[in-house]
């Protein structure tokens, strides 16, 4: 048989070959001395981690991140552990709605999972006995007038509560405070219209000018009691005290069941009334000023609460 000879320069050795194939040699030797010498060394260091074997102690994260497309019951966030166990933290976070420009459409941040509900404004640091000094601006309801309010004024917010409600004790001087800023806002309101009109306030008795008053007010805040008037809270389906409901046009629209301060009750009043009136009809921006001189309680509510009234 006949065989292929090899070439010549594959069977010669030559200078340069030899002198790759020692600097190879020399390279392999050295990477297995060194991967060696590696594998059976020591190497102290010193880490810090923590074990919670206790499921009540908790590490607070703090992190902010805007999503202008995405509403927030898709925003959710889960924590993975160094073995893969995945948890759902969501309820746990803070969300605020905001508008396609990044403005704040949410006074407070609000968790829908969350129960540690504001029970009553701090910022309102009086009693009911002072703020009655001047006469009741949350007006009281029978069973009589009740009904009466429902037909005669487009916006009626009502809290049913009970004497006997410790809740409901508690809640008093901020819904006695978002009353008077609702007065004190409609009476503004008037005497701007009567100014601009060139109005004689001496031609009106203090009868007209309660009525006219009533008339400009953005909203009615009242107030009945369901243990003296068991059959209306009955008839309303009431079930928890306080419930604070508003009725548009006679008819029951929502429950509250946000924090219970005066900013937030006005900032969803006026989500309330963009649902309801029409943009020429809109009164509760009017309310915001009021409020924010009222109850604003830092720098940073006073920026975010500023920028939404130029908003609106």
């Amino acid at each position: 048989m006949m065989y292929q000879q090899a070439a010549p320069d594959i069977t010669q050795t030559s200078l340069r070959g030899r002198i790759l194939s020692g600097f190879a040699m020399a390279t392999m030797a050295t990477l297995f001395t060194l991967e060696t010498k590696a594998y059976f060394s020591k190497d102290i260091s010193t880490t810090l981690s923590l074990a919670n074997s206790n499921s009540e102690q908790r590490i607070r994260l703090n992190f902010n991140i805007t999503m202008m497309d995405l509403p927030c019951d898709y925003a959710t966030v889960d924590v993975y552990s160094t073995v893969g166990f995945q948890k759902n933290i969501t309820k746990d976070v803070r969300k605020f709605n905001i508008d396609e420009d990044g403005v704040l459409q949410q006074y407070e941040a609000r968790n829908w999972h969350q129960d540690d509900v504001e029970l009553w404004d701090p910022a309102v640091i009086e009693t009911v006995e002072d703020l009655h000094g001047d006469g009741e601006d949350a007006i009281s309801l029978d069973g009589d007038t009740f009904p009466y309010a429902k037909e005669e004024y487009p916006f009626l917010f009502v809290k049913f509560y009970t004497s006997n409600c410790p809740n409901c004790d508690d809640f008093a001087p901020t819904w006695e405070a978002l009353g008077e800023i609702v007065t004190d806002t409609a009476m503004h309101m008037v005497d701007d219209f009567m100014e601009e009109k060139g109005m004689d306030y001496y031609h009106y008795s203090d009868e007209e000018y309660e009525q006219a008053v009533n008339v400009m007010a953005p909203v009615l805040v009242t107030r009945l009691d369901c243990g003296a008037y068991p059959d209306v809270c009955k008839e309303e389906q009431i079930r928890a005290y306080p419930t604070t409901r508003l009725f548009v046009d006679g008819k029951a629209a929502a429950d509250y069941d946000g924090h219970r301060t005066v900013m937030e009750l006005v900032h969803w009043l006026s989500h309330m009334e963009a649902a309801y009136r029409q943009p020429g009809q809109f009164k509760m921006h009017n309310i915001f000023k009021h409020a924010s001189e009222r109850t604003i309680r830092s720098e940073e509510e006073r920026i975010w609460n500023d920028a939404l009234m130029r908003y609106r």
